[in-house]
This record gives C-alpha cells, sequence and structure tokens, in this order.
C-alpha cells in the first residue's frame, strides 16, 4: 500500500508540475491583481464585443455534438451489429478523419468546392464550419457506441426477441443499455468542437478559441490572452462536472466484453451498402479525392517531399517520445486510479480537466510558466512539446489502460498474493504481461494524437522544431495551394504509415 501512495504521489507531481500547476498559474494572473480579484478587464472585454464568439463557439460546439452523435449512434448500430460484407473498410474510412489534423480536412473541401458559387459561399461561416467539424467528430460516437454494443449481454437482447422484433428489442433494449455511450460521446465531441480552432480560423467563422490565440500570437498581448482563456477553462469545468457525475453514478463500469448478436438483412443489404459507400463517399472520399487531383503532378509531390522531410522526421520523433510517456505515465495512472488509492479520484478528474481545455489554453499557460531565464533549457527545447502533449493526452492513454486492466481476473491478482507476491510484484509479473496488448493500442493512439496535434504544438514549439501539421499550416497562408494539397496528403499517410505496419504485423501473426 506504501509502495502504491508513493507511487502515485510521484505522477501526481509530474503532471502537476508539467502541466496542471502551469494552467492553474495563469487562471491566477488573470484573476488576481495586486492580491485581489480584478475584473476590470472582462468588462472592458465585455463592451468591446470580445465574447460575441462565445456564443458563436457555444452554439457551433453543440450543433456538432448533437448531429454528430445522432449519426454516430446510428452508424454505429448499424456497423457494430447488423450483418454486412466490408463493415472494417467502412469503419476505417469513417475513422479516417479523427486520425489526420482537423484543417486537412477543411482545405480538401475549399479544393472541392471553392469560394464562388452557392457551395463555396455556403462552405465559408458557420454551416461549413459545421459540416467539417460533424465529419472530424464522427467517428467518436460511431466508435463508443460499437464499444458500448460488446458491453451488453445477449441474453437480454434474445429475451426481448421472444416478445418483439429486432427495432422493438434496439428501442426499449439496446438503446437504454448504451445510454452512456450517448452521453459520453456528446460530452467529447462538444469540448472538441468548442476548442477546435484551425478549421474555423481558414474557414473564417468567428469563434472564441480565435480570439485567445489571436491576441497572444498576432497582437502579443498575453494579459488579454490569458483573460479569454478563462472562459473556455469554465466550460471545461462543466464538462468535467458532467463526467464525474456520470463516472460517480458507476454507469462507465466495464464489464468483460461480449460478442455481439448481428441482426440479419438480407433483403435489405444492397441498399444499405449503397447508403454506407455513398455517406463514406461525402464524408470521407470526397475531400481527399480533391486533394489528390489537385497535386497529382510528379514534380509537385516531389518539391513537397523534399520539404516534407524534415518536418516529418520531426513529427515521428516527438511523437514517438510522447507516445511512449503517455503509455507509460497512462498504465500507472490507470492502475493507481482502479486501485482507489486515495486522492486518485481527484487526480483522475484533474486529467479530464487538462483533456477538455482548448489546446489554446494549455499552450498559453505553458509559454506563460516556462517562459524564464531559469527553465529555458525546458522552454526553448522541443520538451515544452512533449510537456504539452502529455498533459493534454494522458487522459486518453489513461481511460484505456483503466479499462483494459478492468478486464484482468481478480483471481490471478489474488492467487499471486496468495503466493507471497507483493504490489510491485504483482504489477511487474502480472498486470504489465497480461496488459500487453493494450500497452501497443495506448502506445499506438498516443502516436496519432500526437502526430496530428497542430494548435498546441504551434503555439509552443521553438524555432527550428516545427512539426509536419504545423509547418503546413504555415504554409497555407501565402503557399503553392499545389504543394500544400501534397503535404496533406503526406501528413496524411505519416499518421496512416504506422496504422498499416501494425494491421499487416497482425494479418502475419494470425494468418
Amino acid at each position: 500500500m506504501y509502495g502504491r501512495f508513493l507511487l502515485l504521489i510521484v505522477t501526481v507531481t509530474l503532471v502537476g508540475i508539467t502541466v496542471l500547476f502551469p494552467v492553474l498559474s495563469m487562471i491566477r494572473e488573470a484573476l488576481v491583481s495586486n492580491g485581489t480579484v480584478d475584473l476590470s478587464l472582462y468588462h472592458k472585454l465585455w463592451q468591446s464585443g470580445a465574447f460575441t464568439s462565445l456564443r458563436n463557439s457555444l452554439l457551433l460546439a453543440a450543433s456538432v455534438a448533437t448531429a454528430s452523435t445522432v449519426a454516430g449512434v446510428g452508424l454505429g448500430i448499424v456497423l457494430g451489429k447488423v450483418k454486412l460484407p466490408l463493415r472494417t473498410l467502412f469503419l476505417v474510412l469513417l475513422t479516417l478523419p479523427l486520425l489526420i489534423p482537423p484543417y486537412i480536412l477543411a482545405l480538401g473541401w475549399f479544393d472541392l468546392l471553392g469560394r464562388e458559387g452557392y457551395w463555396g459561399s455556403l462552405l465559408f461561416g458557420f454551416w461549413g464550419t459545421f459540416w467539417v467539424l460533424f465529419c472530424l467528430y464522427l467517428p467518436i460516437p460511431l466508435l463508443l457506441t460499437i464499444l458500448f454494443l460488446r458491453q451488453i449481454d445477449p441474453r437480454l437482447e434474445e429475451a426481448g426477441r421472444i416478445v418483439t422484433s429486432w427495432p422493438g428489442v434496439l428501442r426499449y433494449i439496446t438503446l437504454p443499455l448504451i445510454f452512456p455511450a450517448i452521453v459520453l460521446s456528446f460530452l467529447l465531441v462538444f469540448i472538441l468542437a468548442f476548442g477546435e480552432q484551425s478549421v474555423a480560423n481558414f474557414l473564417r467563422y468567428d469563434v472564441f478559441a480565435l480570439e485567445s490565440f489571436t491576441y497572444f500570437s498576432a497582437f502579443y498581448d498575453f494579459r488579454t490572452a490569458t483573460a479569454l482563456a478563462v472562459p473556455m477553462v469554465g466550460v471545461a469545468l462543466i464538462v468535467l462536472v458532467a463526467e464525474q457525475i456520470l463516472v460517480h453514478k458507476r454507469i462507465f463500469h466495464f464489464t468483460a466484453l461480449h460478442e455481439v448478436e448481428r441482426i440479419d438483412v438480407h433483403r435489405y443489404q444492397p441498399l444499405l451498402i449503397a447508403l454506407l459507400l455513398s455517406f463514406v463517399t461525402v464524408v470521407t472520399l470526397l475531400p481527399f479525392l480533391a486533394l489528390l487531383y489537385q497535386s497529382a503532378e510528379w514534380q509537385v509531390l516531389h518539391d513537397a517531399f523534399i520539404k516534407a522531410q524534415a518536418p516529418m522526421l520531426r513529427s515521428y520523433l516527438y511523437g514517438t517520445i510522447a507516445a511512449t510517456l503517455l503509455m507509460v505515465l497512462g498504465f500507472v495512472s490507470g492502475y493507481l486510479i482502479a486501485e482507489h488509492l486515495p486522492g486518485a479520484r481527484a487526480y483522475d478528474a484533474s486529467l479530464i480537466f487538462l483533456f477538455a481545455l482548448p489546446a489554446t489554453v494549455i499552450g498559453i499557460a505553458l509559454i506563460l510558466f516556462w517562459n524564464r531565464p531559469a527553465t529555458n533549457f525546458i522552454y526553448t527545447t522541443p520538451l515544452i512539446i512533449l510537456f504539452g502533449y502529455v498533459g493534454k493526452y494522458l487522459a486518453v492513454t489513461t481511460k484505456i489502460s483503466q479499462t483494459g486492466l478492468s478486464q484482468i481476473s481478480r483471481s490471478q491478482i489474488e492467487a499471486a498474493q496468495i503466493a507471497g507476491a507483493n504490489g510491485w510484484q504483482v504489477f511487474r509479473y502480472i498486470l504489465v504481461p497480461l496488459s500487453a496488448k493494450v500497452l501497443f493500442v495506448v502506445w499506438m493512439i498516443g502516436l496519432i494524437f500526437s502526430l496530428r496535434e497542430t494548435t498546441l504544438t504551434m503555439l509552443v514549439y521553438p524555432p527550428g522544431h516545427e512539426t509536419l501539421p504545423v509547418y503546413t499550416m504555415t504554409q497555407m497562408a501565402n503557399g503553392d495551394p499545389k504543394i500544400i494539397a501534397a503535404l496533406c496528403l503526406f501528413m496524411t499517410a505519416m499518421v496512416l504509415l504506422p496504422l498499416g505496419i501494425w494491421g499487416m504485423a497482425r494479418k502475419v501473426r494470425h494468418g
């Protein structure tokens, strides 16, 4: 018990010093002046209309969360329960937008529609931003629905089939049982859409995350930028409270995975496949085909690859290190939280709070805290990038690790303890070996999130250390559109390459 508690203290201290304390320090600097609470700057900003974009952000986030949750749950049920060929292919294609930097999708739609005409004009503003974010975050409710469907005991649905048809079973049994997935999907999409600013920036829609980013990076008005970051912290806290209430009610407790009973729709199968193919084409394939058409020249691809080499190598280097840190810290954090140690729940809440924060807020907090002569060895090196990645995405790897640990039978742990194994030996020789697959999945997810991160990296990266997403975004201001399209394709390939290698390795191993 003492060893686990000491490990918790060390882990909390590392996360606290690197990311959490800088965020809290930024909040204090924004609200406190000369030892007293000073809200005069907020009064001036309110009068100047700086908070008008907050309404835009809330409306946009709520609309995207509602639409993507409804569509994602429906698609999740179709791909998770219906007997269909090409299910895996549809799932991979629909998940693709989530794996890449968000602005790539916006650029693809711009190359497809342009700025002229009805559809081109509609792209720039609320509806275009809404559509791109909908396509971007649709995979979240889709994947969560499929995961929660595997939590349902098939016997419950079999009992329902005795008295009603599949539509009745889905309505009265399946949907109520996956209601946690619906709630969690809405919360996740809402907070991610609220903090996303690269798509809105490209499509010229005024959102609140851009206000703080602009004051910080363009006007160098650090105090105003910090003040504008605090309301985003408030929104993150609201989401945190909602998540903690749901966790307290234990509706997100995972049990062993079950085989899903498939629905046979052989009569409607061709129609369903045609509808899915049309939907996937519109949501995913069209913008990538537009990028490919824009850059489909050998010389363009060659020139873009030469430009992309150094930023791509840096992306892989930082992503690999960040993924390793996220895997180790995430697994340790998941273990400590699962053990219900004193203070573990507060630590869990702090990780969710950091994940809920927009990347702009974390970036500004890191700069304000670490930009000091005594800490230049952090601020002027890629360490500050790694701090940002770990702080932003540690909650994700922790939750996945916690879920994986919950699948391990307690009898194995108890048997080792009866044999005389202490806590460290149980962790080292039981939990880690049995979690090997989970650890690899956690590492891959940490790598993908790190490779695609743009806003946070753009704020904190030292000169000469830009990653490929940042380099591509800086080129979008006045670069060659063909080169930019090619860079976006290289960036997509950069993310898909490790996933492809992983898939091929699994196929060889099981083949």
